[in-house]
């Protein structure tokens, strides 16, 4: 990285707290939409969870899916993403 991102992450972090997060969230979010269309569908969200957690069944990401599907449109959002991942 070079300093000048550097400098400017830090300068994004102090204007908008959390902005860095964000942005790896993103990333993160992006690498696993594998479709592209902006939304993780079912299956690439129990590739993540598989990624993350390699004990965890589909019935359980299933039901973790369901949840964190706050609009009921059958896929999750990036919004929806980050609001379940920091929520904590």
């Amino acid at each position: 990285m070079s300093e000048r991102t550097r400098k400017d992450r830090t300068t994004l972090d102090y204007l908008r707290p959390g902005a860095e997060e964000r942005g790896r969230l993103r990333e993160t979010f992006d690498f696993n939409d594998v479709n592209r269309d902006g939304r993780l569908t079912l299956g690439e969200f129990i590739r993540f969870m598989e990624s993350v957690d390699e004990n965890l069944t589909a019935a359980e990401c299933g039901i973790g899916f369901d949840a964190i599907d706050t609009n009921r449109d059958g896929a999750i959002g990036f919004d929806e993403f980050y609001e379940w991942w920091t929520r904590g």
